[in-house]
Order: C-alpha cells, then structure tokens, then sequence
C-alpha cells in the first residue's frame, strides 16, 4: 500500500476513534465509509454498513431509499407508509489490499451479488447483518406499486494498485452485469474499478465545501442590504434544479437547512405538489407552487453559469423531495420552478430568510422562530460546555465537514432527537424508526422554546462515551442492539431524585450529577457494565433485534430498575 493511501486509512481511523484490527480489517472500513460518505452524506455508523465476518465476496452494502440509507426495516416501513413513490439504489463494495485486479475476486463479488438477489439468498449469506440487508432488499421488491423504476445497482471494487481498463476483466464484468439485468429486476447497473487514485479522490471530496454549478438564465438582481452580498430571483428548469438537489448518482443531497422540518411526507400541499406533475400541467407549476429559496455563502459567475458553494435550500424542502419523487415522469424537463438564490454567510440572516418564506405549509411563524433560535441556543451550549470531551452539535448538515475533528464528537439534530427521546423521554424502543417519523411524534415534546439546554447535551454525552465503550472493545459489541436502552437506564440507575420537567431550573442540578458521572471514564465504563446485567435478567436472546423494538420490554427494564433502588 502506498504511503498516501496508508495516511488516508490511518486518518479515517483516528477521526472516527476505530481501533486497528489490522491491515485488512482497516482498509475494508476505510474503504466502505469513504464511498458510503460519497453516496450517503448524512452522519454513517459504518458498522451497520459493513458486512458479517467472513462473508462471501462483500466487505460493505448500502440500500438507499428516496435519498435515507436504510438499516432497518422498520425505518423502510415508516418511508413505503409515508411516501407514495421510492426510488432505490443497492451499493455493494469489496476491497483487497493487493495491487492487482484479480479476475477471481471480481468473479467472487459479483457472484455475492447474484446469490443476493436470488432465492438461495439464505444459504449463501446464512450470518445476522446479511440477513437483515436481506430482508430489507425483499420489502422492497414486495412493494414494485410504489417503485418509480426498477432499483439501480451500483458496484464498487477496490484495490490499492491502478485499474488499466484490461478489455478481459472488462468482458467478464460485462457478463456479469447483462446476466443481473437479465433478471428484469434492475434499471441500471454501474461498476467502479478503483483502484489507490480514485479511492484517495473520494476520500479527499469528503473533506471539501459542498458546491455545484447549474445555468440561470432567467432572472433578475434583487436590490441587497447589510450582510447579503448578492441576491437573485427567477425561473429555473427542473434539468438545472436537479443539478442542485441531487448528486452525481441522482441521491437527493442532505441540504435543507437545520433538518429539523424534515420531509413531511403525504401532506396536504405535498399531494398538491404531486398532483400537478402527475396530471402533467407543468405550465401551471410555477404559478401554484411558491418555489425554492436557496442561500450559499459563496458565488463565482460567468455569464449564465453559477457556482455556488456551502450552500442549503431554507425553503422548499416539501417541493425539492416531491419534484425528486416524480423526476422519471415523462415532460418533467418542462417544468419551471421559481428559484431565489441569495448569498449570505449570516446565520442570523438565514434564519430570518428561512422565517420569512415558510409559509406554504402549516407551521406557526412563532414555532419556526423558536426552533431557529432553541438550535443555535444548543449549538453554543455544547460549544461552551466544560469538560473532559469536547463535543460539537451539528444543526446544519456538513457544517463540520472542513474542520479536522472527530466525526465521532458530533451530535446531529437526528441524533440528538433519538438520544434525547430514548435516555429523557423513555422511548428508546420507539427510535429505531425513520427520522422523518421520530420527529413528527416527538415534535410536542422536544426542542421547546422554555426547555433548559443541559438534558439534550446531556443524552449527547452519554451517547458519546457509550460508543466509544462499544467501539474500543470495553463493551462488548453485542449490546450495541440496546445502546438506546442503556442510555434510559443510565440516567435512571445514576440519578438520585425523580425527574423534574425539562422548563425547571432544577433539571440542571440532575442533569449535573450525570454529567459529572459520565466525565470520570472509570465511573461511567463500571455503571454501563451493570447495566449490561440488567439486561441480560431480563432478556434471553440478545441476537434478536426485534426484542428491543417493543415497548414491553422497555417497561420491564424500568421495572427492573425501579424494583432495585426500591430495596
């Protein structure tokens, strides 16, 4: 391996606090979360994408469904039951250490992925994690009403040597991928030889400021004042849009701002939206929809061609994700969406741009205010919180892409959503679902406007020094399944007092004895491992995952708990 790709490897591992297991081990994960952050830009547990040990033929596999990579089924339930189209992409990666691009290995891979797709799926792939990609492609497959085309494939083999274009291995891929598509199962088939150049590109375009470049031509300069450089408004064609919503393999991008509003599914004005491209009245599109407004930090211009860098859409997340869901619908290039652009690197502006235009759906200007400003308050709170692990909330998506720190030290509004629910809210069986859902049920009851801060920094924390537990072998790997469990049950073995609500001053006090607890390592690892035993009382079979999905066993583990400060 050369030394470049050897400091990338070494880098990916430090930055994501994964011990070495050797060569091998390292470059499969260096190599699987490199071109998964490529397909996939939201935060990745690259464990959940990395295959059994000793699987057959395939290091890493990524199912992406209308732009959410799916590692639960229950999370592709909450999508076929909130949206009415899908879109799917199946990501298979293998990677060896060697130089060369060996004929036999590339005859193993693309063999795993045939067995994948058939009927003896089982046998061939008999471990946990396969089965449960298994059982995720099959839902799919049993939903072909809601598929808009047939899934894409896209296969990704890599070695550290340099990929020659040799016409053998070209024609025996090409047998391979007309035999997948002989199966009528199948839109498109991709396959990526990379060999040490194109891996080190990709892991170098992750660490770079979001940008992309489309035509405008219809349009007009609005008039700026203080803090916003440049301002525009006009008509963009859907082509151009989609070279701003979606990335090289057509996945939607992470670029709406502060994605606590996430997409909202089958919504009144989203059936609307729909409804008009179905009945194919693109003319009337611009007319009844109130369109996309777009803020960048950065613009380089020539002529017609823009360039826009760090930028997000801060309204016009609803029209963005249906226009995506109908872009196979014949004419659609026809449709003219109206299209602000303005440049501003202002948090304070953005938040009051994101204000002023969210007004098609139905939420309150007083509730998108306090949101706007309970986010930027968390932010800051993290950011001057003392302790012996600095950790970093990220309330943009990627706003931490150019800094060199931890990517396990940041917090994510999904994340934040789902710890907090499990460890606050008593409900870690129910944060296994999509993000999109978690956050329509928990919206009453998170992120309020007379919320004290030290709760959700608190489960941030928490969530923090149990991973790092599981990932550093202190903690054995097969209580990952019950972290959102363990997190409930830290708080609950630890604190001394009943919960008060989260708008009393008093929460702080709680909140403190935890944090002090979670700050001495020795403390925190040795209260963990007891909880590890009561979950071992009260469930048998940890392989299950589906046992931490019901709500019964979430009440006996608080029973267990309460049973044993009692006496």
């Amino acid at each position: 391996m050369d030394i470049i790709t050897n400091g990338m490897v070494e880098e990916f591992l430090k930055i994501n606090e994964i011990k070495s297991k050797g060569l091998q081990d390292d470059f499969e994960k260096f190599v699987c979360g490199t071109i998964l952050s490529n397909e996939y830009s939201i935060e990745i547990d690259y464990e959940d994408l990395l295959t059994d040990p000793h699987t057959q033929g395939i290091d890493g596999i990524g199912i992406v469904v209308n732009g959410e990579l799916v590692v639960d089924i229950n999370v592709l339930e909450d999508i076929l039951e909130n949206q009415k189209n899908i879109d799917c992409s199946f990501i298979f990666i293998q990677s060896k250490t060697s130089s060369k691009f060996d004929s036999g290995d590339i005859h193993n891979f693309n063999t795993a992925v045939k067995f994948f797709f058939s009927n003896q799926h089982y046998s061939y792939f008999p471990k946990e994690k396969m089965r449960n990609f298994i059982e995720i492609k099959n839902l799919i497959y049993a939903n072909p009403s809601l598929l808009n085309k047939n899934p894409d494939i896209r296969l990704y083999y890599v070695t550290t040597g340099n990929w020659q274009n040799d016409p053998n291995l070209l024609a025996i891929q090409e047998d391979y991928e007309n035999e997948l598509l002989n199966t009528n199962l199948f839109d498109n088939i991709k396959f990526f030889p990379f060999g040490a150049k194109e891996i080190q590109n990709y892991y170098r375009k992750n660490k770079l400021e979001l940008s992309t470049t489309f035509k405008f031509e219809k349009r007009v300069t609005i008039p700026v004042g203080e803090g916003v450089s440049e301002s525009y408004f006009g008509i963009l064609p859907f082509v151009e849009l989609k070279k701003i919503i979606t990335d090289e393999s057509e996945q939607i991008k992470s670029i709406f701002y502060d994605n606590v509003r996430d997409f909202l599914g089958d919504n009144p004005v989203n059936k609307s939206i729909s409804r008009t491209l179905e009945e194919r009245k693109f003319g009337f599109f611009g007319v009844l929809n109130n369109g996309i407004t777009i803020v960048a930090d950065k613009l380089q211009s020539t002529g017609d061609q823009f360039t826009i860098t760090n930028y997000q859409i801060v309204n016009g997340c609803q029209t963005s994700h249906v226009l995506y869901n109908h872009m196979n619908i014949e004419g659609i290039e026809e449709v003219n969406i109206p299209f602000r652009l303005i440049i501003t690197s202002s948090d304070d502006i953005k938040n009051d741009i994101t204000k002023a235009t969210n007004s098609q759906t139905e939420v309150k200007q007083e509730e998108l205010e306090a949101l706007s400003k309970f986010q930027k308050d968390l932010e800051q709170y993290y950011e001057m919180h003392p302790g012996d692990t600095k950790l970093y909330y990220e309330r943009r998506t990627n706003q931490y892409t150019s800094n060199s720190i931890y990517k396990t030290t940041i917090i994510s509004i999904p994340t934040q959503i789902k710890i907090f629910s499990a460890m606050f809210l008593e409900n870690p069986h129910l944060v296994s679902r999509y993000y999109g859902t978690i956050a329509k049920e928990m919206g009453e009851k998170i992120f309020k406007k007379n919320h004290e801060l030290s709760p959700y920094y608190t489960s941030g924390l928490a969530y923090y020094k149990l991973e790092s537990f599981l990932r550093n072998g202190s903690i054995d790997a097969k209580y990952k399944k019950a972290k959102y469990h363990m997190l409930m049950l830290f708080r609950l073995v630890v604190s001394e007092k009943d919960m008060c609500g989260f708008e009393h001053k008093d929460i702080n006090k709680y909140c403190s004895h935890l944090i002090e607890l979670l700050n001495d390592n020795e403390k925190a690892l040795n209260t963990f491992i007891d909880i590890t035993k009561i979950i071992d009382q009260v469930i048998e079979d940890l392989s299950n995952r589906d046992v931490f999905k019901r709500k019964e066993v979430t009440e006996n583990l608080i029973q267990n708990v309460k049973g044993k400060i009692r006496t």
